[in-house]
């Protein structure tokens, strides 16, 4: 990171606001920004049960059989964090912080190889701010596959700009097991592909690269077996996925069908006008992806997407500059520089509907999402309750608070609904637990259906027999 005279390069302050940014919100808001979110309880159950027995199952999210809703890559990782430092829904976010410094340190990678001098300052400012956008933050702080998959997105796009694509195909089908999004990042080698045999031209295979392939191809096999060991229950979660995505209008509509077809056209014409597969082509193509996963997936996490997406493509047009003093196509490419900068300010810093009550703020710095106090409360009631007792805490995302005291005591959280995938028939638990907080959005209040809806007030959590007690 020094120039060739030994001086530090001015490009790398860029990084501070990031770093900056990234240890704020996990030490000063670690609950706050973003609050716990119930996917959270989903994903992170399963890891602290994979961690303590080998197996997915998870009593709370499906009583019959283990969720087959999602790949479990970032289950793995999370579990083997567990297994190492033990378990908090500290450190389930933590290991997302972690994650997420390393796609920014992947980032800084493709800047530094791709960019020299002023341009690379200036990809550098356009990375900052792709990377402090509190979509992309919240991504950091949240315990989900965004920032897992991220990483291992941007390590495939970093293989491919540096001549290893085979290395970069592994990154790529290793992130189908962390999410399914990864189908949109194999478009740019389907191009590749494409322009490897018109010019008939096979890249050479590293020993290396087929390491990592046969690698990736041991995952996907174990992966696979596991399907097919709960095939029908693979089968009716993905119905559900599939039936969730089919009510929205794909790629969001037409507008989004005409962002993702101009943004793949840009990309093929810069490969004809290279006659070739270039850098430029690659960080579109990359953007495009991104853009694709933002606008297919219906998810206000996924926001982080457009930013991602913008930001690569503004590093396209800013490696497709001709040197100073350059006339062919100077001007379009300053236009497509300064429209994709536009685009990726834009979705970066201005909140959506569904992310305005969540937005960081001052006022999240004097207060938490839950006092500890309450915390504590829940904590001790666990403990006192018979082994075989069920909690349910409507699927609030608060449930990751207590999966150590669940165990240590052989009770368990439930959902009240028959499983994550499938509301009815109900299930009946001994206790309902009602931790509200002003810091929920009141269109979560909608999901509250077991008649103990929360308010949006900082009343902390109220403990509900249902049932008698039961013997120990």
């Amino acid at each position: 990171m020094r120039t060739g005279a030994g001086r530090f390069d001015p490009a790398w302050w860029w990084a501070l606001p990031v770093l900056a940014a990234v240890a704020l919100v996990r030490l000063c808001l670690g609950f706050e920004f973003p609050i716990p979110w119930n996917d959270e309880t989903a994903f992170v159950s399963q890891a602290f049960e994979f961690a303590h027995s080998g197996s997915f199952y998870v009593y709370g999210l499906n009583a019959e059989r283990p969720l087959m809703w999602m790949p479990p890559g970032l289950m793995l990782v999370q579990a083997a964090v567990f297994r190492v430092f033990g378990y908090s829904f500290e450190l389930a976010r933590g290991v997302s912080c972690l994650l997420y410094l390393g796609a920014f340190a992947l980032a800084l990678a493709i800047v530094a190889g791709q960019f020299a001098g002023r341009r690379r300052f200036w990809a550098a400012a356009l990375t900052a701010l792709a990377f402090t956008s509190p979509y992309a933050l919240a991504i950091s702080n949240l315990a989900r596959m965004e920032a897992l998959y991220t990483l291992l997105f941007l390590g495939s796009l970093l293989a491919l700009l540096r001549g290893r694509p085979w290395l970069g195909l592994s990154a790529v089908l290793l992130g189908g097991l962390v999410h399914f999004n990864a189908v949109y990042f194999l478009v740019p080698y389907a191009l590749w592909l494409g322009a490897s045999l018109a010019a008939r031209r096979w890249p050479r295979m590293r020993r290396s690269d087929a390491i990592a392939l046969a690698f990736t191809a041991l995952c996907l096999a174990g992966y696979g077996a596991f399907v097919v060991a709960h095939l029908d229950g693979f089968i009716e979660d993905m119905r559900f996925q599939f039936g969730f995505k089919l009510a929205f209008q794909s790629m969001d509509g037409p507008w989004g069908w005409l962002m993702v077809g101009a943004l793949l056209g840009w990309a093929l014409l810069t490969m004809i006008r290279a006659r070739g597969f270039p850098p430029a082509a690659i960080l579109i193509l990359h953007g495009a992806a991104f853009a694709m996963l933002a606008l297919n997936g219906h998810n206000m996490w996924y926001r982080f997407g457009l930013v991602f997406g913008f930001w690569l493509c503004a590093l396209g047009a800013l490696a497709s500059l001709p040197p100073a003093g350059g006339r062919l196509g100077k001007g379009v490419l300053a236009g497509a520089l300064a429209l994709s900068l536009v685009a990726e300010a834009g979705y970066a810093w201005t909140p959506t509907a569904e992310f305005a009550p969540l937005w960081p703020r001052k006022a999240l710095f004097q207060r938490d999402f839950l006092a500890p106090a309450e915390l504590d409360k829940v904590r001790a009631f666990i403990a006192g309750l018979p082994p075989g007792s069920t909690v349910s805490f409507g699927y609030s995302g608060v449930e990751p608070f207590f999966l150590e005291d669940f165990a240590r005591t052989g009770s368990a959280w439930t959902l009240t609904a028959h499983s994550a995938t499938q509301v009815f028939p109900a299930r009946e638990p001994d206790y309902r637990v009602l931790c509200d907080s002003s810091l929920f959005p009141a269109y979560l209040y909608a999901f509250d259906w077991d008649g103990y809806p929360r308010q949006g007030l900082d009343s902390g959590c109220r403990i509900v027999p249902l049932r008698g007690p039961r013997s120990g």
